[in-house]
């Protein structure tokens, strides 16, 4: 059975963040939100913050197009 998988879960297991990372990093989405500025993916707040590096995150996105749904 395929499912979606979000990105941070796949950071997680992967090793390369922590969940207390990831949802700082949720939430800082959200205040960038409630400013009404344009969103920022996780992804990028994590390479943008230094704690990921844009070789990791392709990684990542990689492994998390595995778990796609089908269109």
């Amino acid at each position: 059975m395929t499912y979606h998988k979000l990105i941070g879960e796949i950071l997680v297991e992967m090793g390369l963040a922590s969940r207390d990372l990831v949802v700082d990093c949720l939430n800082k989405q959200t205040e960038i939100h409630t400013k009404g500025l344009d969103p920022i993916p996780l992804g990028m707040l994590l390479v943008k913050s230094g704690h990921l590096s844009v070789k990791q995150l392709e990684r990542a996105l990689e492994q998390q197009s595995k778990y796609r749904l089908p269109s």
